[in-house]
């Protein structure tokens, strides 16, 4: 078909509704996609483990004659050039508290996971913008953040691991400001963290996003935690056996 027979007027309305739709549908911005994995950490040379764990770990298949590598206070990853996470860095820190956990990160699902042996607790942070500034203008289309709760036993007790989204904008301005909104996270579901409940903050100039899971009140807690960010999207929740996942990083 011509171009010309395409635009006549039967067909102008077709067009312009999807010329319409495609121009005004706004997309979420993603804050992580959980695309980039942990870099191997440095104190297992051995298993190569791409983890960042606190607590006891064997550095190889059995201990002995692998080493058993204890970090009793925290451990942390900083990267740099991430293709999946905004602003390309992300730090992530976790802090221990009792027993043996880590957190790793599943590209396949788009997952972050937080695992913890039995009764074991820890908290983990993860940072967007820590040392070079987001700059992120999130008026245009988004309201609100979303962090999805993929999979995980949290409901079990119940167990709930509350979930603080810390913002700072026009950092190093007269008018740099912080804010923060904390939800307990349970059941596997969407939680919503509207911009309006963070008082102060100018989301025209976003210049870093934390997000804090504290897991340091509740025992042998598991979660997968699925891509963070902004909402008018919807991001699809992938089915798997919480089981299946976990047991590979115990």
């Amino acid at each position: 078909m011509h171009l010309c027979n395409l635009l006549r007027p039967r067909y102008l309305s077709v067009v312009f509704v999807f010329l319409l739709f495609a121009a005004g549908s706004p997309l979420a911005v993603t804050i992580d996609g959980f695309t980039d994995v942990y870099p191997p950490n440095i104190d297992l040379p051995t298993g190569g483990y791409e983890i960042i764990f606190v607590g006891t770990m064997c550095d190889g298949g059995a201990c002995p004659p692998g080493t058993l590598v204890e970090h009793l206070v925290s451990d942390a990853a900083y990267q740099t050039g991430l293709a999946g996470a905004l602003g390309g860095e992300r730090t992530a820190v976790i802090y221990y508290v009792a027993g043996t956990a880590n957190s790793n990160i599943i590209p396949s699902y788009g997952w972050m996971t937080m695992n913890h042996n039995a009764g074991a607790s820890a908290i983990l942070d993860l940072t967007y913008g820590e040392f070079v500034d987001l700059s992120t203008d999130f008026t245009p289309s988004a309201s609100m953040f979303i962090v999805t709760v993929a999979t995980g036993d949290m409901y079990a007790g119940p167990r709930p691991v509350p979930c603080t989204i810390t913002v700072t904008s026009g950092r190093g301005t007269a008018e740099e400001a912080t804010a923060s909104m904390t939800l307990d996270l349970i059941n596997e579901a969407d939680y919503e963290f509207p911009f309006a409940n963070f008082g102060g903050i100018d989301f025209a100039d976003i210049d870093m996003i934390s997000y804090n899971f504290d897991a340091s009140n509740v025992l042998a807690v598991d979660f997968g935690i699925g891509p963070l960010r902004t909402d008018d999207t919807t991001v699809p929740t992938k089915s798997s056996t919480w089981g299946k996942v976990k047991s590979l990083f115990k």
